[in-house]
C-alpha cells in the first residue's frame, strides 16, 4: 500500500501552522519570493557545477561557474585530466572501473536510457588542498539515431558536510542496472581456485555471505576469507568488489 499523501500534507502544514503565528501564514511577497530564489541560486553556486560533455572524445562542451568555487579551477582551465589528477588515489581505481560499468551498461541498454541517471560519489582535491566530496550524477542529453550516448551532462555537489565516511557508492536509477551488473561476465577468472570461482559466482548473482555459506556448506567466515583472496587476486577489475560499492 502506498503512502496517504493527503494525511501526510496535512501533518507538515498542520506542524508549520503551529510554529507560526497566523499572522505570519499569509503569502509572502513576490519580491521576497524572488530574493529567496535568488539566494537559493547562490548556494547552488557554491555547492555545485555542472559538464556537458561530448562522447567519446571527453570534450568539454561548457563547464559551469561553480567549479571554481567547488574546485578553485575556472572553467576555461578545466578538462577531465585535471579532474582525475585531484582525485584521491584511493577513489581513483574503483571510479574508473563503476564509470566503465556505466557506460557498458548505458551502450547495453541504449534507447532505454532517457530519464534515468547515474551517480557515484567520491573525494576531489580542492585547488587550496583541502579534500572535497562529491557527488557526480550523469544523464543523458543527447542520442544518436543508434541510441547510443553522444552528449552527457554532470551535476557535481559538494556532500562533504553531508557524508562523513569515505566508503564510496554508486547507483544507476534504470531499474535492469544492478541485475545486468550480477549477470555481466566477470574478469579473467583463471587465477582463482575452484572453490573461488563458485564463491564470486554466488555473489556475482546476488548471494550474500551468509546464504553461500549455505549454499556451500561452509561457515561464513570461510566466504569472508574467501572473498578477501578473490578481492586480492584480482584487485579492483573485479565485478564483486564493485557489487559492494552498489546501491540497489
Amino acid at each position: 500500500m502506498g503512502p496517504d499523501v493527503p494525511s501526510t500534507l496535512a501533518l507538515i502544514r498542520r506542524t508549520w501552522q503551529q510554529l507560526h503565528t497566523e499572522e505570519l501564514i499569509a503569502l509572502p511577497p513576490a519580491e521576497t519570493v524572488r530574493e529567496a530564489v535568488e539566494a537559493l541560486g547562490q548556494h547552488l553556486l557554491r555547492t555545485q557545477f555542472m559538464l556537458v560533455t561530448q562522447l567519446p572524445e571527453l570534450q568539454v562542451h561548457f563547464c559551469s561557474p561553480g567549479v571554481e568555487t567547488l574546485l578553485g579551477c575556472p572553467p576555461a582551465e578545466f578538462s577531465f585530466e585535471w579532474l582525475y589528477a585531484r582525485m584521491h588515489p584511493d577513489d581513483g581505481p574503483l571510479v574508473a572501473e563503476a564509470t566503465a560499468l556505466s557506460a557498458r551498461f548505458a551502450d547495453h541498454c541504449r534507447h532505454e536510457l532517457q530519464g534515468h541517471v547515474f551517480s557515484i560519489d567520491y573525494r576531489l582535491r580542492h585547488q587550496d588542498g583541502h579534500w572535497v566530496r562529491v557527488l557526480r550524477q550523469n544523464f543523458p542529453v543527447r542520442l544518436d539515431e543508434d541510441g547510443k550516448l553522444v552528449l552527457v551532462g554532470s551535476i557535481y555537489t559538494d556532500i562533504t558536510h553531508h557524508k562523513v565516511t569515505t566508503d564510496i557508492r554508486f547507483h544507476f536509477s534504470h531499474p535492469g542496472f544492478a541485475a545486468w551488473v550480477r549477470t555481466a561476465a566477470p574478469p579473467e577468472a583463471d587465477t582463482l581456485s575452484p572453490r573461488e570461482q563458485a564463491v564470486l559466482g554466488l555473489v556475482l548473482r546476488g548471494y550474500t555471505s551468509q546464504q553461500i555459506a549455505e549454499q556451500l556448506y561452509v561457515s561464513s567466515h570461510t566466504i569472508s576469507t574467501h572473498r578477501r583472496n578473490i578481492g586480492r587476486k584480482l584487485g579492483n577489475r573485479d565485478l564483486s568488489h564493485l557489487l559492494s560499492h552498489l546501491d540497489t
